[in-house]
């Protein structure tokens, strides 16, 4: 967010060194002046690292580099304007086909023109007045006795620069597994506040007749570990089977009552369709949603501003949750967990000596041979973690350090002594110390890039891709390596601030695709920043947070008053979130915008006021209901990335943005569009395009948009719908994606042949599966790709390269979504030694899964007759041909998630004993199948598989021999007699699963979920389960029947009765809107029972929290 101020310098540097100076002066009539700026600057550069340094903790020093910064950001906007004067921006002219031009004014509508002298003169004038105040500037600098230093160079012994991580000790991606978690005590004070939890209230606390207590505050200073605390409590198994319903709620300084009641409601998977905005009505529906439930609801991060969320927000609608619900709160002042009147304060210690190494190991070392060179260093290790104070996310931070710099006891040492450690005058609240020193020994332009990232609201995902566009926007990613993508080197920025532990990845997200910031961390990156970036929440507005008229970076995410901000011409970056206020589409007092974004936004049309940004890099309108660009847009001759993802209302390109030269982002994802302009490939410079239709017209040309892609040679993202469209093979083949060696994420996708019912549509001609087939030999990705979905696929034969699967080494997830008529999935991806999530979704005509998912084909050509001898396990040449692939080494490597979901036709599953594969499997997920067996070699070689999900499995007898097995989901799988033999097994739902007699050899299963409305009594299995937790859903005749409690060992009750905890509801069918339900609890002895009053909710499938939660986050994977 704010600018560095030797890698702004940098920035600046190279500008000028690339400008055609006499050519511009001369036209400014200024002679020697840019030269002079270039000069100044230059002589500035080696004291700037220890100014921006110095600035934290003096107040003159950071007066002096405010005041510096001011006359940068002014030369910036003048050098733009210098760059379109002396061609440094090449406009084309109306005609798409003529040269380009090289300088001067390209277009008499544009509100200024260089060659008018008038304009020259001005622009000179400021050049001029800009070298005298640098140079006053530069004066002054002699006073404060700056140290020397290279520019781009931090100080720091290692050599680091802006545009390498070459360090061999640098560990990116999932390979290393990094734990919050160490030590006795956490499992202590987990246990303890469990107990709390689920125990009974006292009776002076039920005084006030509330079902609904604050039981447990955890408190204690920030990055302490309350979080993590709370996360360990939340996700504890006798949470879970004392609670019906649990709620994660984070909480921000500033708290928005309608987002706080929608995110509760969401939280507890409920369909409200109401209206959004009336606090009464989601005040109604919450109440509906939790009546006679028993819920823990966790409110993570009070503070003081915010501790009305629960006495004012949602006390009162969740009064009606049954007896021995419970709230959790997390804050860092004890003052709240009084305020809050919490029955139990727990206050979080900090790391004592060993757990505090045994942490910071963790963060350094993946392997034995690390942990043999880190034992070397432990006396300095324990040293610098006593610098650490015990608090954990700074010795995460630390960690995250040590681990990009060399493993030498000097190395470490230089952090010990690092200056940061001794750091006075400021308030230890707003700079930890830990993340002060990773942040200075980041680069220059890794700073910049850090505290932007502050910018994004607490709540919201900070998304890599976009992350990536608003750097190279702001400037803050540039490489003198010619080969080398910007966007390529943003990433590496990314993933260097993951591997410092500055950002923390999503877990629901796939590949670090997103992340988010600590608290902690943000904090720091704000105070960095100070008046120069602001981010404003609820409550608060710009002119009491503000103090400076020169705000460079502002975010909001709440409703603030357009005249509040509009006011701030300085700013450069502008980004609003979720704001229910209709703008007003008035942009050009904003003359200085690098970035505007816009999400979720209520913006309905824009005027051609946008168009008067000249500086404009980033443009940014997702989810809003903006339906066209104004035709000025081609005069932003700086922009470099276009929005406008989920605009369902935006259906067509305007031909002027075909001006856009310096184009390298376009999203136009579910819009309406359905064409784009003639002339798009010569946007060379676009790197991610997302959206892209495919159009063929009537044209005696045939052309095809698809020829737009092929002179596209730098895109590394690209996204292309409606397929179908295409009216060849040879159409497709224009796009050369083979030839696209930058190219690692790509979605193909062709309009879906598939019913609601999964099955093909009987209307598909021959003619068009031969062409179908055809378009997609001709879309053959290059090998580098990384990441691939092919959706709605609907020819009958594979193209070659999907029989030569193994070629694209470099694959790291595949999704093939309604692959409607091909018999056949992909051949031999299990040679791929990076691919990790494979998901078929929806291919109803697939019908064995044989060793050619495994192994090459055999036959060079991979035709149909080869692949289905090794589908059957025929011999060829006499050979079996898992023999022949004998010796490649393990199948499916790195494989962790895997889904087979509605495939109609699917019956068997080829997969011996002897072939070794997907030795890191996770998770499992078949649904919508007639398989009869799961494959012998599933259970013996997934050793880590931990979820299995099976859903509709038509034909399937037995789920059996899985070691690893800790959950485990059956649904409407109608043949099933058995589950045996699967030691670490806990969890278990069954739905509708009438044969199902034996459960034996699960010794670790204590809880069950069980559901048939049919069923007119339980089954035998339930007696033989020690079971923790019992749910049951079952027919009211049935719940009739276990109220009765005849004791008998024969009876519904004595099936049961050994439970410690049981839910019995009670349904006459699906539609069933009437509560009846049965509450038993064996010890301490509680029975209750309720046949319940109409409701006017409907009842739905309930699945439990924790695996709702597991399951939506695999479903819901976006590959990004």
């Amino acid at each position: 967010m704010a600018a560095v101020l030797d890698a702004f310098a940098s920035k600046l540097a190279d500008i000028l060194v690339g400008m055609a100076k006499d050519e511009v002066e001369m036209l400014l009539g200024v002679p020697g002046e840019i030269t002079k700026l270039e000069r100044t600057l230059g002589d500035l550069s080696s004291i700037l690292a220890d100014a921006e340094r110095r600035r934290i903790r003096d107040s003159a020093v950071e007066r002096w580099v405010r005041e510096l910064k001011d006359v940068m950001y002014d030369a910036d906007d003048i050098l733009d304007l210098c760059q379109i004067m002396e061609g440094g921006v090449d406009p084309p002219s109306s005609s798409t086909t003529a040269p380009k031009t090289t300088s001067g004014c390209w277009n008499i509508s544009m509100f200024f023109c260089f060659r008018n002298p008038v304009i020259a003169q001005e622009i000179g004038r400021k050049i001029k007045a800009l070298n005298q105040r640098l140079l006053d500037i530069e004066k002054r600098s002699s006073r404060f006795g700056f140290i020397t230093q290279a520019i781009n160079s931090t100080g720091y012994s290692t050599n680091k620069n802006a545009n390498s991580f070459s360090n061999s000790n640098r560990k990116t991606g999932s390979g290393v597994i990094r734990s919050d978690v160490v030590g006795e005590k956490i499992e202590q004070d987990t246990k303890k506040i469990v107990d709390v939890l689920v125990s009974k209230v006292d009776a002076h606390i039920g005084l006030n007749k509330s079902n609904v207590i604050v039981a447990v505050a955890i408190t204690g200073a920030g990055g302490i570990g309350k979080t993590t605390l709370a996360r360990v409590v939340f996700n504890d198994t006798r949470v879970e089977e004392n609670f019906d319903k649990t709620i994660w709620l984070s909480v921000n300084k500033e708290v928005n009552q309608i987002d706080v009641l929608q995110n509760v409601i969401a939280a507890l998977g409920s369909r409200y369709t109401g209206s959004m905005g009336d606090k009464a009505l989601l005040e109604s529906a919450l109440k509906e949603e939790v009546r006679q439930k028993k819920f823990l609801l966790v409110l993570d991060d009070v503070w003081s501003d915010s501790v009305n969320i629960w006495s004012e927000i949602l006390r009162v609608p969740l009064s009606d949750g049954a007896p021995g619900s419970r709230v959790l709160v997390t804050t860092r002042n004890d003052g709240v967990a009084r305020r809050l009147k919490a029955q139990y304060l727990h206050r979080v210690d900090k790391l004592e000596g060993e757990d505090a190494w045994t942490l910071l190991k963790m963060q350094v070392v993946s392997n034995e041979n690390d942990e043999i060179e880190i034992n070397e260093l432990e006396d300095i290790g324990r040293k610098i973690v006593e610098r650490c104070d015990g608090l954990p996310l700074a010795i995460k931070v630390l960690g995250g350090l040590l681990l990009n710099i060399s493993r030498t006891r000097d190395a470490w040492m230089d952090v010990y002594n690092h200056f940061a450690w001794s750091i006075a005058g400021i308030d230890d609240d707003d700079i930890n110390k830990a993340v002060y020193l990773s942040y200075e020994e980041l680069t220059s332009q890794l700073k910049q890039c850090f505290v932007l990232c502050s910018l994004f609201p607490k709540g919201e995902l900070i998304r890599s891709r976009v992350m990536v566009q608003l750097w190279i926007a702001e400037g803050y990613v540039h490489t003198n390596i010619s080969s080398k993508l910007l966007e390529d080197l943003g990433l590496e920025y990314y993933e260097e601030l993951i591997s410092r532990n500055l950002l923390e990845p999503d877990k629901g997200s796939y590949g670090h695709s997103a992340c988010t910031m600590h608290d902690v961390v943000r904090s720091f990156a704000q105070y960095i920043t100070k008046d120069e970036g602001v981010p404003l929440g609820e409550g608060q507005n710009v002119k009491s947070t503000v103090s400076t008229s020169k705000l460079r970076h502002l975010s909001i995410s709440n409703d603030v008053e357009w005249d509040d901000w509009q006011k701030q011409i300085s700013l450069r970056t502008l980004m609003i979130f979720g704001s229910l206020v209709v703008l007003k589409d008035q942009w050009s007092n904003l003359s200085c915008l690098r970035v505007l974004l816009l999400h979720n936004v209520n913006l309905v049309e824009l005027s051609d006021s946008i168009c008067h940004l000249k500086h404009l890099r980033y443009l940014g309108f997702r989810s809003t209901s903006v339906s066209t660009l104004p035709q000025g847009i081609g005069e932003l001759k700086f922009l470099q990335a276009i929005d406008l993802a989920h605009c369902a209302n935006f259906s067509q390109l305007p031909n002027s943005m075909l001006k856009l030269q310096k184009l390298r982002s376009l999203n136009v994802r579910r819009t309406a569009i359905t064409s784009v302009p003639r002339g798009l490939g010569k946007l060379e410079d676009l790197v991610e395009m997302v959206g892209f239709p495919t159009h063929s017209d009537d044209s005696a040309d045939g052309y095809c948009s698809l020829e737009e892609l092929g002179p596209l040679s730098k895109l590394k993202l690209l996204d292309i719908s409606g397929l179908e469209r295409a009216s060849s093979g040879s159409a497709a083949a224009k796009a050369k994606l083979s030839s696209k060696h930058h190219l690692t994420d790509l979605n193909l996708i062709f309009t879906s042949r598939l019913g609601g019912n999964g099955e093909v549509e009987d209307n598909i001609s021959e003619e068009e599966h031969e062409r179908i087939e055809e378009v997609l030999a001709h879309l053959c990705p290059p090998t580098c790709i990384e990441v691939l979905t092919i959706q709605g696929y609907f020819g009958c034969g594979l193209p070659k390269w999907m029989r030569t699967m193994s070629m694209f080494r470099n694959l790291r997830a595949l999704k093939l979504e309604d692959y409607a008529c091909c018999v056949l999935l992909p051949n031999g991806l299990g040679q791929l030694p990076f691919l990790d999530y494979l998901w078929i979704q929806r291919a109803p005509s697939v019908q064995c899964i044989g060793h050619d998912l495994v192994f090459p084909s055999l036959g060079g050509d991979g035709d149909v007759k080869d692949v289905t001898a090794v589908i059957t396990g025929t011999r060829i040449n006499g050979m079996r041909p898992h023999h022949i692939s004998r010796g490649a080494g393990v199948a499916f490597p790195k494989l962790k998630k895997l889904g087979f979901q509605e495939m109609l036709g699917w019956t068997e599953w080829d997969w011996e004993q002897d072939i070794a594969a997907m030795p890191v499997l996770e998770v499992l997920v078949i649904e919508g199948c007639k398989l009869q067996r799961l494959p012998a070699g599933l259970a013996h070689h997934a050793g880590r598989l931990t979820l299995l999900r099976l859903r509709n499995v038509l034909y399937l007898v037995c789920v059996e021999n899985f070691p690893s097995l800790v959950e485990l989901e059956l649904i409407d799988s109608q043949r099933l007699e058995r589950i045996s033999n699967c030691p670490s097994l806990q969890k278990i739902m069954i739905v509708r699963c009438p044969s199902l007699k034996v459960l034996e050899a699960l010794p670790s299963v204590r809880s069950i979920e069980w559901k048939d409305l049919s069923a007119e009594t339980l089954p035998q299995y339930l007696q033989k389960a020690r079971l923790n937790k019992l749910r049951l859903d079952c027919s009211l005749r049935l719940l009739k029947l276990i109220c009765l409690r005849n004791d008998a060992s024969e009876s519904e009750w004595g099936k049961i009765r050994h439970a410690q905890q049981l839910k019995a509801y009670g349904w006459e069918s699906e539609e069933d809107n009437v509560d009846r339900y049965i509450f038993y609890t064996k010890e301490p002895y509680s029975f209750e029972a309720d046949m319940g009053e109409p409701t006017d909710e409907s009842s739905e499938d309930e699945l439990s929290p924790g695996l709702m939660h597991c399951l939506q986050s695999i479903e819901g994977m976006e590959l990004e």
